[in-house]
């Protein structure tokens, strides 16, 4: 794939990921661990078999697929939409790089009985597969740099459809306010939807929007729980001063709600599908 953009769109698309990137290894207090995703991995994978999802972005994905039909799942983490989809397609490819969210997949798929999909342990700009009827990348573009090989090679597998998910803000707006608390400089914010809309007109794809139903961030499950997770998205070593400050200011903004502790600025998620077909 193509390392560089040639629009204005996608260069400053990748000049804002490599300066939100850039900040992110400045401010880490150790060593990149080799698989980033493994403190977070249990928050993406779907509801228990049964019960209702956060949303309906499996049941509105469904409606553009036929049972006889296969799917594509870039950046499928634990499998919170590979596993759901294998109910209403032939098959479902996953491509995921991180060991521990191909963990949670596969334990997520073997919970809900689903065989029917095969695992790509690859990132999407080195994966070698096949095209399928559809393809879906949702929440994965935020941090791409090489943004407009990467729709084109979504696009190029692409038999019927593609279609990205994402939200409003980025998926981490929760953990933004802490950054000025413990780091004393405000996050720089990656690309999200106007982004990604701006990047498919001047890509010249037509494409349309489907809003999902909003949902909450699930909860912590316990104070040491939260205290751990914020420390990964923050990039703060355990037990270090700034771990120290967390802590005191996690201790003032935790809040109960039903099923654990919320940050208590947490506002709910806005996800949209944007989907094109393919010509």
């Amino acid at each position: 794939m193509a390392e560089e953009n040639n629009t204005q769109v996608g260069i400053a698309w990748q000049d804002t990921v490599e300066r939100e990137h850039a900040q992110s290894d400045r401010i880490r207090e150790e060593s990149a661990s080799d698989d980033f995703w493994k403190p977070v991995a249990h928050r993406f994978v779907p509801s228990k078999k049964g019960e209702s999802a956060p949303d309906d972005t499996v049941e509105k994905l469904a409606e553009l697929i036929s049972p006889t039909e296969t799917v594509l799942d870039v950046g499928a983490g634990g499998g919170r939409l590979t596993v759901p989809l294998a109910e209403y397609a032939v098959h479902v490819t996953a491509v995921e790089p991180s060991e521990a969210m191909r963990d949670q997949l596969i334990a997520t798929a073997d919970a809900w009985g689903v065989s029917n999909y095969s695992v790509v342990p690859s990132t999407w700009e080195e994966a070698t597969v096949d095209a399928h009827d559809l393809v879906v990348c949702a929440h994965v573009v935020y941090t791409v740099t090489a943004i407009e090989a990467f729709v084109q090679k979504l696009n190029d597998h692409a038999r019927k459809q593609v279609a990205i998910i994402s939200f409003e803000r980025p998926a981490t707006a929760t953990y933004l306010p802490l950054w000025s608390y413990v780091h004393g400089e405000e996050r720089i914010e990656l690309p999200t939807l106007a982004q990604i809309e701006r990047l498919l007109d001047v890509l010249g794809i037509e494409f349309e929007k489907t809003p999902l139903k909003q949902w909450d961030p699930r909860p912590f499950k316990s104070r040491e729980q939260a205290q751990s997770e914020c420390e990964a998205r923050l990039f703060v070593k355990a037990g270090s001063e700034k771990s120290k400050m967390l802590s005191d200011v996690l201790d003032s903004s935790l809040i109960e709600v039903d099923g654990g502790l919320r940050l208590e600025w947490a506002e709910s998620h806005r996800p949209l599908i944007i989907s094109w077909d393919v010509k």
